[in-house]
């Protein structure tokens, strides 16, 4: 009886110290994806995150402004109004909720007034575009008018000539975020302006939106922040834990230190737009299956969860879906490989669960295509995906005819896909803190070596083969099949290496030799 309660006790305190370890991770992690305290292009991030995370804000800082994005649209978009926000065509969205209207300074204006009296400079964005024409006038804070005379657009700044009849400056008229806008019959004009962005449904945005409603407006940004970072160090802890119970700590432990150092995986952790939570969940549900696959249960919570995870991550938007869906059969695949040459009698069962999980990817997937395109085109389902194939697929794609594009994207459809992936063969940033991007190729050469000549001897050595080429497919699929947008975006699909690739080449080096100096080891102490 002692000796049971024993064993219970020690049951006990490992549950316990799991889950310690488990909370203390998703602490760390949560820390780290919502400080982001690693260099990752500093100087470009606080641009790359007021960008994207605009069309996630903009919906409800509209709202907040009273113009109402449509509730039956999309999810994301763009809000511009007056502002002074010059930093580039889309940033204004972001410094509207922040409250930063400061206008411009220098040697001819002063808050954005002109130091002759007779020109305003404001944000070049649609709002502006739309509405600051020749004709319309302004009504300051004062009670005085200026018609609108003429415009000129350059550097993201909009320099409007006006007629007032006097000198304006800001002391006398106020402050031009106050000013009310009137067209030629003298009818008020809207606040701002709202367009939505229909490259995706756009979920997170009215997730988003409906939360604004609930947090305090002025610090909701602050808390969606922790909120995406929390999901990111959730996920990642929980894959941690799969790879410990597959594997073993040592690979649970190198995958914890990428998750925690690579610069890549920590900028986009906490983004609002990106929410890349949802770019590991697949991959999570499909190692699920594989460490798991005698478990009926819970290869059928992998089979619901990669097709609800999928979905997911389609609706909050289609880049790097390739990799995504591929992250879901990564360790079945290696499992495959393994069990074709080392255990053929396990191969159907595996190749199974490969069948069935990406029938489930690739049905959320396609739900989420559905979904959209009845919004695309107000419920007519095949308009709808005849669009975004037109417009979208093949602008990020293949196949798409560069004349019919923007001559800024040209370059990106003619490019081939040899062109592509070598460009991702060359890091500019760290490949984790303290490990320059520059070793990325000798890894590369060095993982293949470590493995070379034990791979059809070793059971283990083979199945870190094929995970190690499985990997390298997951993560080059985007590049190839997303051609366009990989050339274009080189400033953010280096984070497709993370997706298991980078991970193993740190490990496999570190395994093979831990297990040379555990034969060396063994070899000493027989001659004993």
């Amino acid at each position: 009886m002692g000796k049971i309660n024993s064993l219970l006790e020690k049951k006990r305190i490992y549950k316990l110290s799991a889950i310690c370890v488990f909370l203390f991770l998703v602490f760390l992690l949560t820390w780290t994806y919502f400080n982001n305290p690693f260099d990752k292009k500093n100087y470009n991030f606080n641009n790359f995150e007021a960008v994207s995370e605009a069309l996630a804000i903009g919906p409800f800082v509209a709202e907040r402004s009273g113009v109402s994005p449509l509730d039956a649209g999309y999810g994301l978009g763009y809000y511009h109004e007056n502002t002074g926000d010059t930093t580039s065509y889309w940033t204004d969205t972001l410094s509207l909720y922040r409250g930063e209207t400061a206008y411009l300074s220098d040697g001819e204006f002063l808050d954005g007034y002109g130091l002759n009296g007779d020109w305003l400079a404001f944000s070049e964005n649609l709002y502006t575009d739309t509405y600051y024409i020749p004709g319309n006038y302004f009504l300051f804070t004062n009670g005085s008018k200026a018609v609108i005379t003429g415009v000129e657009r350059k550097d993201n700044i909009c320099y409007v000539a006006v007629e007032a009849g006097q000198k304006l400056d800001r002391e006398k008229n106020g402050n031009l975020s106050e000013i009310k806008l009137f067209d030629t019959s003298g009818r008020e004009l809207p606040r701002g302006i709202f367009s939505e962005y229909p490259s995706q449904i756009g979920l997170q945005g009215r997730i988003f939106r409906v939360l604004a409603r609930v947090f305090p407006y002025g610090s909701a940004v602050t808390w969606f922040h922790l909120l995406t970072a929390s999901a990111m160090a959730l996920a990642a802890v929980v894959i941690l834990f799969l790879l410990n119970k597959k594997f073993g700590i040592g690979m649970a432990l190198i995958w914890g230190v990428v998750f925690l150092l690579s610069p890549w995986i920590v900028q986009f952790a906490r983004n609002l737009y990106w929410v890349e939570f949802t770019w590991f969940l697949p991959m999570l549900f499909g190692l699920l299956c594989s460490a798991y696959a005698d478990n009926k249960k819970m290869v059928v919570i992998s089979y619901v969860g990669v097709f609800l995870s999928v979905f997911l991550k389609s609706a909050c938007g289609y880049e790097y879906i390739t990799t995504v869906m591929m992250g879901a059969i990564l360790f079945l695949m290696a499992d495959a490989g393994t069990a074709l040459f080392m255990d053929k009698k396990e191969f159907p069962k595996i190749f199974k669960h490969i069948f069935l999980i990406g029938i489930a990817a690739l049905m959320g997937f396609l739900a989420a295509i559905c979904v959209h395109a009845y919004i695309r085109a107000d419920g007519d389902i095949w308009s709808g995906i005849r669009s975004i194939y037109e417009n979208n697929v093949l602008e990020r794609t293949w196949g798409g005819n560069p004349e019919d594009f923007p001559e800024s994207e040209r370059a990106s459809l003619e490019a081939s896909a040899l062109t592509v992936l070598k460009m991702y063969y060359h890091f500019d940033t760290s490949l984790i803190m303290g490990i320059s991007g520059k070793l990325f190729g000798g890894l590369c050469i060095l993982s293949l070596l470590s493995l070379f000549g034990g791979i059809w001897k070793d059971k283990n050595i083979l199945y870190m083969f094929f995970l190690l080429i499985s990997a390298f497919l997951t993560s080059v699929s985007w590049f190839v099949l997303g051609k366009a947008h990989s050339y274009i975006h080189t400033h953010m699909n280096f984070a497709m290496w993370y997706f298991g690739f980078v991970q193993l080449l740190f490990y496999i080096p570190l395994h093979m030799l831990w297990i040379k100096l555990k034969a060396y080891k063994l070899k000493r102490e027989g001659k004993r």
